[in-house]
């Protein structure tokens, strides 16, 4: 409930908000998490176990829907919108390294294929290649240009991709099946494999397979006719090496476009705080679009800020703003492990520890062992209990703490 102000001539009476009361119902489990009347898992947030750690108070105060106010808490808003930023500046950075470079593949294919080309008609013109065989190659390009098109025809037609349970086809959306993750059509699953676009279906990624092999076909048929359909070597000869000459012209000012959007890669992977070989695998710079990690089980869920996978293993790094403190906050450790819960809940795989990152350089691990377990696991719990029984109170005798909480001026037990 809202605080009210009641005016009376010049003067006006704060009430706070009631903090004692429940906001859901619910009971026990065996397992000592609690449950709502349908037995679902009460949620809650790794927000939500940050704000109790920090102050059991500062979480009833949001849940009653007290928001933060202070310039501490807008500063820390701008940063974390400039570290998005910077993330969102290296992921375009990093795919346009990747087409630049498939680009100057295709290009360099071609180059080769030139290349041999030239060396075969020119020693076809020196006696060293009978003519023959050049019309034999001619001939099986063509046949396994033939093949490589029924192939294609025939993948794009079958549903192949449900029968090894991928998408598949043009308007097939994929299926996300316990994964922890929530079936939303926007966001970006970090866990998706390979085949999948951004917006996890197989539409301009699923199928490429299908357009490599037409184009592939198309190619080749092409080539194998002009092999077999040339009538004056010599001009043939001739023509391809300009040619050749030529494209090996452009394939340098493609290798240089790479080059220079590799440069522009590690500079953006520098200022995004990622190391050379870290893969940024998933980044909450999408908002609410962003991919939520779930644990129906037991209710906690969260959006990390990032997961990176260092050594094949997926990483949660959560970024912090303001003062470097001297050793990780009791609250932030808290959120992380929640991170790590839900990172290992939705991998299958189980991270040795996760990252705090306080400003560009201060970086923390937090072990993800047995206490840090017990740890989360008794947070939730309480934090649950709250939820249905109600009671919260303030669990410090620091001046200092509540003066730095953006809930104090709705706080009932307030120090300040």
């Amino acid at each position: 409930m809202d605080s009210l102000s009641i005016m009376g001539g010049e003067k006006s009476v704060e009430i706070a908000p009631d903090l004692s009361g429940p906001i859901a119902e619910g009971s026990q489990r065996e397992d000592g998490y609690w449950v709502n009347l349908q037995g679902i898992a009460l949620p809650v947030s790794a927000s939500d176990l940050e704000r109790h750690t920090y102050c059991p108070l500062s979480w009833q105060l949001s849940k009653a829907g007290v928001s933060g106010e202070g310039d501490a808490l807008k500063k820390g808003m701008r940063a974390h919108d400039q570290i998005h930023e910077k993330m969102q500046d290296f992921k375009r950075s990093e795919e346009r390294v990747s087409r630049e470079l498939v680009i100057w593949s295709w290009w360099f294919t071609v180059l080769c294929a030139l290349s041999a080309d030239s060396a075969a008609f020119f020693f076809v013109n020196e006696g060293a290649i009978s003519e023959a065989f050049i019309q034999d190659m001619g001939r099986y390009l063509v046949m396994l240009a033939a093949v490589w098109l029924v192939l294609a025809i025939m993948l794009i037609s079958l549903p192949w991709r449900r029968w090894l349970g991928w998408p598949f086809g043009l308007a097939q959306p994929p299926v996300i099946a316990g994964t922890g993750l929530q079936e939303n059509d926007d966001f970006s699953s970090p866990f998706e494999n390979e085949n999948s676009d951004e917006n996890g279906s197989d539409l301009g990624k699923g199928g490429v397979t299908e357009a490599r092999l037409l184009l592939a076909s198309i190619a080749v048929a092409l080539h194998g006719l002009a092999i077999y359909w040339a009538q004056n070597r010599s001009i043939l000869t001739f023509a391809l090496i300009v040619v050749t000459l030529a494209w090996l012209l452009f394939s340098a000012w493609q290798l240089h476009r790479v080059l220079v959007a590799g440069r522009e890669e590690d500079g953006a992977r520098k200022d995004a705080g990622l190391a050379r070989n870290d893969i940024l695998a998933y980044s909450d710079d999408a908002g609410e679009s962003a991919a939520l990690l779930v644990d129906e089980e037991i209710g906690v869920r969260g959006r990390p800020d990032q997961i990176v996978r260092i050594d094949n293993q997926f990483i949660p790094v959560e970024q912090k703003t303001g003062k470097v403190p001297s050793e990780p906050h009791d609250s932030h450790r808290m959120q992380l492990l929640a991170y790590l819960h839900l990172v290992s809940m939705t991998t299958g795989t189980m991270p040795d520890y996760g990252i705090l990152r306080y400003g560009g350089e201060a970086l923390y691990t937090i072990a993800w062992n047995d206490q840090a377990k017990a740890d989360l696991r008794g947070s939730i719990q309480e934090i649950q209990r709250l939820m249905v029984q109600g009671g919260a109170q303030r669990n410090h005798q620091r001046v200092g703490k509540c003066r730095n909480c953006s809930r104090r001026h709705k706080c009932p037990q307030s120090l300040v």
